[in-house]
């Protein structure tokens, strides 16, 4: 059998190509992916911050409490504050009272445990729905 400049003739160079475009579609398209999934979340305006904003009343709803029941539920929510900075170090979770009202700054977990500490206290929250 005589040399031959093109060593590869004998398999079917179609084959071959195939394969190697088969390669690069896939290594295109998971670099694409890849690039259009970060520039979605970069695009995409945030709804929510982890530490986002939340109000609650308290269960009875009493729309004009007296200054001894203030008082009681500004000393339950400063000690929960206190608790759940505790419980959560490091976080940034912040709550303020203002009639019946809770409002809320922090995440669902820091926000939960609050819940639960308000409602240990004898002042079970509910969301206020807007």
């Amino acid at each position: 059998m005589p040399f031959s400049i093109r060593p590869f003739q004998r398999f079917p160079v179609q084959g071959l190509t195939s394969i190697q475009n088969m390669k690069l579609v896939a290594i295109a398209s998971s670099i694409c992916l890849a690039i259009s999934s970060l520039m979605v979340n970069v695009a995409e305006p945030r709804n929510s911050s982890p530490l986002d904003r939340k109000s609650f009343k308290t269960i009875p709803s009493d729309p004009a409490p007296s200054d001894a029941q203030r008082r009681e539920l500004e000393r339950a929510g400063a000690l929960c504050v206190k608790a759940v900075d505790s419980e959560m170090p490091g976080g940034h979770f912040e709550a303020h009272v203002d009639g019946n009202i809770v409002s809320t700054v922090g995440t669902e977990r820091e926000r939960f445990k609050f819940w639960k500490c308000m409602s240990q206290e004898g002042h079970p929250l509910a969301p206020i729905n807007k």
